[in-house]
C-alpha cells in the first residue's frame, strides 16, 4: 500500500484525496514496451501528462483509514478519444496520508496532442473504496456507481501541444464524497464521487508536493538540482527526474553527515557534487516547466548496431554525438541532459526532467514523520504535540540565524513563523529524534490553518432559492449549527459548486451547476448567527435505483 509517511501516521486527521500530474512509487503507465515507444519527432505529435492526488477533509473521528484502490486513469477527448495515463497494476492509497500534501501517482509519455475535457478514474469494483471505522476498526465497502467508472470533467478543458508538459490535480472530497445514513442503530455508507480536475500551471499551483528520491545532478549556476527515482516509471523508460529549484524560501537539512543529526545547513553546501547520490526528501510546490529538448528527431541512419545502444546528446549535431556501444555500460553512466537509445531508436533510458518543483525544504537522509495535534502553543524554541493518546512529543525548531531553520509552512506552502503553531491545529512534523533530550528536532512543519472548531457540514434538500443562498431542509435527525428544523445558508461570492450525477451505470462530476428548489445537496461552511455561510456545494442528481 503507498504512503507518504516515513514512521508514523496517525490516521485520526482529516481526509484529502488529491491527484496531481506527478507520480508515485511504484505503478504502470499506459505507455508500450521500450522497443515500441520511439522518440518524439516532428511527425510524432505527442506530450508528456500526469497525475496528482490530494484530499478535503472528512470527519477526524470517524475514519482510521480510507483505501481507494486505483485500476486505471484515462483521459477522454482529441483526437485519440481515449488516452490511457494509467492501465494499472492496481495501486491502493491511503487518502488519510494526503491530507498535508499532494501525491505524485501516474506519469505518461506518447500523449497524442489535442484537447481534453474529461478524465476517467476506475476504481476496483466492488472493494475500490475501503473504509476503516475508528471505532472499531471494522472495514466497509460502499457501493460504487457506474461499476467504478468515475468520469470527471476539468474546470475547463486543457490543451495538451507536442513537446508539451502538463501536470493535473485530482482532489476528492472524501467528506462530501461519503454519505452516512442512519438505519437503526447501524450506519451504512453510499459513495457519490466529488471531485475537482485543476491543471497545475502559473495560476493554479496546488497545494505542497512531496517527493522522495536520489540526488543525480547539481547545477549551482542555476540554483538547482536534478532529483531522480521520484516519479513512478513508465513502461517505455525510466525518466523519473525533476528539476528543483532552490531560493531565498528554500532550506537544506542533513542527517547524512552525523556531524549535523539533522542540522539547517547553508544551501550553498547542498549544491556541492559530494551530495551526489544521496537520498534526499523535497517538499515544494509545482512550477510551470517547459520540457527540454521534446523533439528529438533522431534519423534512423544514426541508430546504433543491433545488440547495442547509444548516447543521444540533447541539442548536439549528428556527427558530434558519441559512438555506440555496449548497453549495460552506457546506462550506468549517461548524462542527466541525454537519452540512451537501441537499434529501433527506441529511448531505453532518459534522465531528462519530467517537471519542475521550487523547492521549500530539501531533507538529506532519513527523517521521521509524526501527524498530530498541537497540545502548547509555540514560543521561539518549540512546542508539544499530541501525536498519538499517551504520545507527548517535544519539538524543537531550529533557529533561522544565519540561514534558514525550521521550516513552517500553510499546506498551500504559504510561509509562517512559529505563532501559526497555536492549540488545537493539526500539524505534520518531519525530524530527528535526539535521545539525549527525548525531544524531536523540527526540520519541516506543515500547519493545518483552518478553525475546524467552527467549520461545518450540512446535508438536505433545497426547500427555496434566495438571493445570495437557500433554505435547507436538513436531514432527518440533523442539527447543523445547533438549528432544528430548516436552516439558512448563505453562499461565498468565491463558492466552489459542483454537481454530481449519478445512474446505476455512469457517475458524472462535473463542476458548476444551477441551484433549483428539490435538489438534494451537500455543503460545507462556517457556523454564523442564523445559519450557516457555505464556501462549498455539491448538488447530488442520485437516480440510482
Amino acid at each position: 500500500m503507498k504512503s507518504l509517511l516515513s514512521i508514523q501516521t496517525l490516521n485520526r486527521l482529516s481526509v484529502i484525496f488529491a491527484f496531481a500530474l506527478l507520480a508515485a512509487c511504484g505503478g504502470g503507465g499506459g505507455g508500450s514496451s521500450s522497443g515500441d515507444n520511439p522518440p518524439q519527432t516532428t511527425a510524432n505529435r505527442t506530450g508528456s501528462v500526469g497525475i496528482m492526488l490530494t484530499d478535503a477533509p472528512a470527519d477526524p473521528a470517524l475514519f482510521s483509514s480510507i483505501n481507494a484502490t486505483i485500476e486505471r486513469i484515462e483521459l477522454i477527448g482529441g483526437d485519440a478519444g481515449r488516452v490511457e495515463i494509467f492501465n494499472g497494476p492496481a495501486e491502493t492509497v491511503d487518502l488519510l496520508s494526503l491530507r498535508h500534501e499532494s501525491m505524485p501517482f501516474a506519469f505518461q509519455d506518447d500523449v497524442p496532442e489535442g484537447t481534453y475535457c474529461k478524465i476517467r478514474l476506475t476504481l476496483a469494483n466492488p472493494d475500490g473504496l475501503e473504509l476503516v471505522l475508528a471505532e472499531d476498526g471494522t472495514s466497509h465497502y460502499p457501493k460504487l456507481p457506474g461499476n467504478g467508472k468515475l468520469d470527471l470533467q476539468a474546470r475547463g478543458c486543457f490543451t495538451l501541444s507536442a513537446g508539451d508538459s502538463i501536470t493535473l490535480q485530482l482532489d476528492l472530497d472524501a467528506g462530501n464524497s461519503i454519505h452516512i445514513v442512519r438505519r437503526g442503530n447501524r450506519d451504512s455508507f453510499n459513495f457519490r464521487p466529488v471531485v475537482f480536475v485543476d491543471v497545475l500551471d502559473a495560476e493554479f499551483t496546488g497545494r505542497l508536493v512531496r517527493l522522495d528520491g536520489v540526488i543525480r545532478g547539481i547545477h549551482s549556476d542555476t540554483n538547482s538540482l536534478l532529483l531522480c527515482d521520484a516519479l513512478p516509471s513508465d513502461q517505455s523508460h525510466d525518466r523519473d527526474c525533476i528539476t528543483i529549484f532552490l531560493g531565498a524560501d528554500s532550506a537544506f537539512f542533513d542527517n547524512v553527515d552525523p556531524v549535523y543529526q539533522g542540522d539547517a545547513r547553508p544551501l550553498n553546501e547542498l549544491l556541492t557534487e559530494l551530495n551526489l547520490g544521496n537520498v534526499a526528501s523535497v517538499v515544494g510546490l509545482h512550477r510551470s516547466f517547459d520540457y527540454p529538448y521534446e523533439d528529438l528527431d533522431i534519423p534512423s541512419d544514426a541508430y546504433p548496431p543491433s545488440g547495442e545502444c547509444r548516447v543521444w546528446l540533447a541539442g548536439v549535431e549528428v556527427i558530434d554525438q558519441p559512438d555506440a556501444g555496449l548497453c549495460n555500460e552506457l546506462e550506468a553512466s549517461l548524462p542527466t541532459d541525454a537519452v540512451l537509445i537501441d537499434d529501433e531508436g527506441a529511448i531505453v533510458q532518459d534522465h531528462r526532467p519530467r517537471m519542475a518543483i521550487d523547492g521549500l525544504a530539501v531533507e538529506m537522509g532519513e527523517f521521521s514523520r509524526h501527524e498530530g495535534v498541537v497540545s502548547s502553543d509555540a514560543d521561539m524554541q518549540g512546542f508539544t504535540m499530541e501525536a498519538e493518546p499517551a504520545d507527548l512529543l517535544s519539538i524543537e525548531l531550529q533557529s533561522p540565524t544565519g540561514f534558514n531553520g525550521t521550516r513552517i509552512l500553510a499546506k498551500n506552502g504559504a510561509l509562517l513563523d512559529y505563532t501559526s503553531i497555536i492549540v488545537p491545529r493539526l500539524l505534520q512534523v518531519d525530524g530527528v529524534e535526539l535521545t539525549a533530550t527525548d525531544s524531536l528536532k523540527a526540520a519541516v512543519i506543515i500547519v493545518d490553518l483552518s478553525d475546524s472548531s467552527s467549520m461545518a457540514v450540512a446535508e438536505g434538500t433545497v426547500a427555496s432559492v434566495q438571493t445570495g443562498g437557500f433554505i435547507l431542509s436538513p436531514e432527518a435527525g440533523t442539527t447543523p449549527c445547533g438549528v432544528v428544523g430548516d436552516l439558512v445558508v448563505s453562499l461565498t461570492d468565491d463558492v466552489t459548486i459542483t454537481t454530481v450525477s449519478i445512474t446505476d451505470d455512469t457517475a458524472d462530476v462535473m463542476p458548476d451547476g444551477v441551484l433549483e428548489a428539490g435538489q438534494s445537496v451537500a455543503l460545507n461552511g462556517v457556523c454564523e448567527a442564523g445559519g450557516l455561510t457555505a464556501d462549498k456545494l455539491v448538488i447530488v442528481d442520485d437516480q440510482r435505483l
